[in-house]
């Protein structure tokens, strides 16, 4: 694995301030400084009977105002009742809170955390429409400049202010905080931990292109039924989803390969916190040999520093198989693209190894 890190001559890890600059002004964009405030209804009780009675289902609105402007999101509260302080997981999910293949809601209720949950949609919507939503309390006039942010970063900011409110609750441990997204949710959640040093814990799953997955050397050929299928490419990402960047990203449409950075620089700018990625063995559009080498690659931003980089084999992990005992870790589960509870179970048992 290390001989195939040097096949494909990545640029070296840089200072992470200069890593940040450069994701932002190349890929997901700036997001604009703006005066803001939030406020929160009162609780509204779903359900209280998880764990005995000891975890409860609630939700409030979160309402966002930038001058005169305002949007709401409903936030899903998965908390135990005793207000011991826990760590607290942020889930931008694909739906609101309830059980289904990407949150086994009863399961999660027996770990010793909480979670606060939403919709990425409520935030603002998944395509080039930039009149909804948060999107125009940030970007009044739509993407005008080459660096202004796109989707990703949007989802990031609100992340934020979800996380805002997080830290009023009494039972938030504030040093053990999580966050966690499957997708271009995973990419939204590594861009958010990024940029807010309050997170502790980020778990990106299966984010490939322009996230957790390399470019150089794009591994992912494998023949399946009677096609094939190739791990995904900047000019198919952008061809697809160009409003999830900001458009200096489309120079790189022609190469696929961008001079001065990879994506080890996304993982790696989040150092000295920690970092799990996980692959599904059957995603070949993620790219899971690339998603391993991106964590491998990213390692040196955590060694530098005396801490445990990756410390996994160095060979491409078995189906299963986890390599989950350094500050950037990395696991395979035999799936397509999915986020499942054996997913879940590693992040937990990653967060309650390292809090």
């Amino acid at each position: 694995m290390k001989n195939e890190l040097e096949k494909r001559c990545l640029p070296p890890l840089l200072e992470r301030e200069e890593m940040i600059e450069i994701l932002q002004r190349e890929e997901y964009g700036y997001l604009p400084k703006v005066d803001y405030s939030i406020s929160v209804s009162e609780p509204t009780h779903v359900y209280g009977e998880y764990m005995c009675g000891t975890v409860e289902h609630s939700f409030v609105t979160l309402t966002i105002s930038v001058g005169e402007k305002s949007h709401s999101i409903r936030i899903d509260r998965l908390l135990h009742t005793d207000e011991k302080k826990r760590p607290l997981i942020l889930f931008n999910n694909f739906h609101p809170m309830y059980a289904s293949r990407y949150f086994p809601l009863e399961e999660m209720t027996e770990r010793d955390v909480d979670f606060l949950c939403y919709c990425y949609e409520d935030i603002t919507s998944d395509n080039d429409d930039f009149s909804n939503g948060i999107a125009p309390l940030l970007l009044p006039n739509g993407q005008e400049k080459g660096s202004d942010c796109g989707k990703i970063a949007m989802w990031a900011w609100t992340n934020m202010r979800v996380l805002d409110y997080a830290l009023t609750l009494k039972g938030t441990d504030e040093k053990n905080i999580g966050i966690a997204g499957h997708s271009r949710l995973g990419k939204t959640a590594l861009f958010t931990a990024m940029l807010d040093e309050r997170i502790k814990f980020v778990y990106s799953n299966a984010a490939g292109c322009s996230g957790d997955a390399l470019y150089r050397g794009n591994s992912g050929h494998h023949r399946t039924e009677n096609r094939w299928i190739t791990g995904e490419l900047i000019e198919d990402i952008y061809r697809m989803f160009p409003y999830w960047f900001c458009k200096n990203y489309e120079k790189y449409t022609e190469t696929n390969i961008p001079d001065t950075f990879d994506q080890h620089f996304l993982i790696g700018s989040i150092a000295p916190r920690y970092v799990i990625v996980g692959a599904c063995s059957l995603d070949f559009w993620a790219d899971p040999l690339s998603q391993q080498l991106c964590v491998m690659a990213s390692s040196p931003a955590w060694e530098k520093q005396g801490l445990k980089g990756y410390q996994g084999p160095n060979r491409p992990l078995e189906v299963g198989e986890r390599a989950i005992d350094g500050n950037v870790s990395f696991f395979l589960l035999k799936s397509r693209h999915l986020l499942s509870r054996h997913g879940w179970r590693n992040f937990i048992d990653f967060i309650e190894n390292n809090k």
